[in-house]
Order: C-alpha cells, then structure tokens, then sequence
C-alpha cells in the first residue's frame, strides 16, 4: 500500500467503527498559548480532556499534521542522522471521549494491524503500564497475541501525562521487529534497540494528576490513540528506512536531479533537507513566517539547517523553494493546501534563502578558521556567538557543525555573550529615548 492508502484505510476503518472523522488542526496553534507548534494529534481534544467544553461527537478518528522541534519532544539532533526521526509527521489517531474504552481500542488497533494491514504477528510486540492489570489481561483476552509478547512496563514508557498536573493515564504500545532474522527477538530489545519500531501508542485517560503528585479518577474516561503514519508506511513497504518510503523518496529523487548526486552516495543531507522541506511547507502553508524570535525563529533555523546541508551537496543557489512541488504532488489528497498556496510558501523560501546565502559562505570560511586555530575540543561561546550575530548561524547550527569534527561549544559562554549583546541593545534603546526627550524639552 502507498502512504496515500494506508491513510485512507485507517480513517475509513474507524469510520466504519462510527467514528467521526475531524480534519487535522493547523500546525500553528490558534488559541493554546502553551505550544509553538502542533506536535500531538490530541492537541485540538485539550478542551476536552480538560472537561472545558463537552464533545460533539463521542468517537473521533483523523490524521494530524505534528511538528517537534523543541521541548521535551525535541529530536532534530537526530533527524536525518538514523532513519525514523522528523520534524514534521503525520500522527493517525482514534478517540473515545467517554464512550468506549481498553477493550475496544485494543481490541481494534490488533484487528488493524492483523486482519487489514497484515503485518506479521510474529514480529508485534506489546507493552502496558506495569500496574494496568486490565490492559495485560484483555490483550491476552481479546486478541491472539503470543502471551510472552506483552511486556510490563514502569512509568517511564507506558503511563502518559499532559503535564505535571491535569489528565492522565496509562498506555500501551504496540512495537514491530524490523530486523533480518526473525528468531533473533528478544523481549529485552522492547523500548531498547532500533530494531524495535513503536508503531502506535494507546493511551487511557483514566486519572487526574493533583498538584500534590496524588491520582485520583476521572469522572468520565477517554482513549487517545496515536500512530506514526512514516513508521507504519516503512513498515508495509518493507523498508528500514521512513526516508525510502514514498513520503520522502520524490523529494529526494528531485533533489537527485537538482545536483546530479545519487542519494545513496551521501544519505544524511538529502535525508535532512526532505525532513525540513516538509516541516517548511506545511508551517508556511498554515500561517507561520521565518523571523528573529519565537516560531519564526523556529523557522529560519531549520531553513539554515537544509541550507547548510545543501552546501554538502553543492548547491550554492536557493534551492529549497524547488522541492515545494514535490512536496504537494505527495500530500495533494489530503492536504490540498500544499499545491493551493504554493506561490505563497516558495516565495517566503526563496527570499530566506537569498538572505541567508549572503553570509553563509562567509560563514563557513569562518568556522573553519575558527577550527584551525582551536587548541582544544571546546569552540569558546564568543566565537559562536559571532558566527550566530554576524552570519546568521542558530547555535544548534554551530553545534552541529562542531559534533561534524568531534568537537563541542561552550553554551554557557554563548549565551553570556548573547545577554551582553541584549543588554548592551537596553542601554542603546534607553540612550534614544533620552535623546529624544531632550529634543523635545
């Protein structure tokens, strides 16, 4: 099955179930303060959850447009470097608020997975909260898992908070083994190796966290089910790799063209810039802008990231804003929204990049004076705060860089430097206002 199928037999099976189905959310929250980005599918159900508001509908089903890039759900070291971490994703997911609950939702999830994907039950393994007696037994109950294929687990994996305080409750976790040797499993590589894909996280509200850590029961309980359309699109086009899948491979195949360089001669640029193009295009396409603070420094950050990476591959033009038609030739079946502002998004790249690219060679010949003349492991915080004040490199970008050679950056001293600018800009601004009143008095 393509991406595009596999999406759609998801929603269609939970239709079938009477849920409803709910377009995703913009990835640019409208009305939580508390996020940058949407970066869970239950995001828009907070108010529910949080018994805000009452639902419209008791069964939900949809697929959400995620992006994480900071906090705890921050994985963009990694993106580009294994095969499986993204700032952009889609997030498949069933809810049930106050309708039904654990037995229907794994009850389901197994009947998806078996009867309609067919993925092998011989590679399916399954977790639950070490206390959740309900949850082990109905696994064991409902569906025809191998028993020595559900695994307790302590809270650290399997018991899903909002926040310190506020809804609450344990999950359970469907893994796949996507190594060679089927007889090489081990119910110790669960939650420890790569070659254990979480496919889909089950979550039972069930519990209220109290600000004295105490849990007490919710009144009404929900399901929250959330499944990684990337990992499971690997997982049924038999690759190891989200990137071989066709949400990323006609972005790489147009970057292939673009440099006359095979993806597999160099993997990690051509993995880095088809992660952040996407990132780039939806952000864009739902309202954010590339600036100097808040999400929209997010933004030009990870713009400079696949700028940078496209160095790698020689490409000393902007480039970027080429890759958006690829982009929404891929997604144009469930978000439309790609192709309908595409004059909008390459026009937002290409002027970024343009601006970037004035400094970012200089940039680069700066670092590598910096490293000739380093007599340790630490690039010092003032050298990379010049990089970031003078060339336009994010210290994420500098510290990528130096993990490249083997080195590291002094943080701290970096951003002693960045408050010595800001305060040195206080003084500046409290000099014009001064100036001012005396050309006024």
């Amino acid at each position: 099955m393509n991406s595009a199928e596999i999406r759609a037999s998801f929603i269609n099976f939970f239709k079938e179930k009477e849920h409803t189905f709910i377009r995703s959310s913009s990835v640019v929250p409208i009305d939580d303060p508390t996020l940058l980005f949407t970066n869970a599918g239950m995001n828009q159900f907070k108010p529910i959850f949080l018994d805000k508001i009452k639902p419209n509908n008791l069964r939900a089903v949809n697929t959400q447009k995620c992006i994480r890039v900071s906090g705890k759900h921050n994985d963009l070291e990694e993106v580009g470097v294994d095969k499986f971490h993204h700032t952009f994703f889609e997030m498949l997911g069933n809810w049930s608020f106050g309708d039904y609950y654990k037995e229907e939702a794994i009850r389901w999830a197994w009947e998806l997975f078996t009867e309609i994907w067919k993925l092998d039950k011989k590679r399916l393994w399954v977790t639950v909260f070490k206390d959740d007696d309900v949850a082990y037994d109905l696994w064991i109950k409902v569906t025809d898992i191998d028993p020595a294929r559900v695994i307790r687990c302590g809270k650290k994996d399997n018991f899903w908070e909002m926040g310190e305080t506020g809804p609450c409750g344990p999950c359970s976790e469907i893994h796949y083994f996507i190594g060679e040797d089927i007889n090489q499993q081990d119910a110790k590589g669960v939650n420890h190796s790569d070659q254990y894909w979480e496919l889909w996280n089950l979550v039972f509200i069930q519990n209220n966290r109290k600000s004295d850590g105490s849990l007490e029961d919710l009144p009404s309980k929900h399901v929250d089910t959330g499944a990684g359309l990337e990992r499971i699109a690997a997982v049924m086009q038999a690759k190891t790799s989200n990137y071989d899948t066709d949400l990323f491979l006609p972005i790489i195949e147009e970057l292939e063209k673009l440099t006359k360089i095979e993806y597999n001669r160099t993997p990690i640029p051509f993995r880095v810039i088809a992660d952040h193009v996407r990132m780039l295009g939806f952000s864009i396409a739902d309202g954010a802008l590339p600036s100097n603070e808040g999400r929209g420094y997010v933004l030009r950050r990870i713009l400079r990231r696949a700028a940078r990476f496209g160095r790698e591959l020689n490409l000393h033009e902007p480039f970027i804003y080429k890759l958006i038609d690829s982009l929404g030739n891929i997604m144009k079946e469930s978000f439309p929204e790609i192709n309908e502002k595409s004059s909008h998004i390459k026009n937002v790249l290409e002027a970024e990049e343009i601006s970037f690219n004035r400094t970012l060679d200089r940039g680069l010949n700066h670092f590598e004076k910096i490293v000739d003349q380093l007599a340790g492991k630490t690039i010092n915080g003032l050298d990379a705060f010049k990089l970031y004040d003078t060339y336009g490199f994010p210290l994420d970008l500098t510290q990528l860089m130096a993990k490249e050679r083997g080195l590291e950056v002094d943080e701290d001293g970096f951003k002693i430097s960045m408050n010595e600018q800001k305060n040195r800009a206080r003084k500046k601004d409290q000099f014009q206002k001064d100036d001012d009143l005396l050309e006024w008095t």
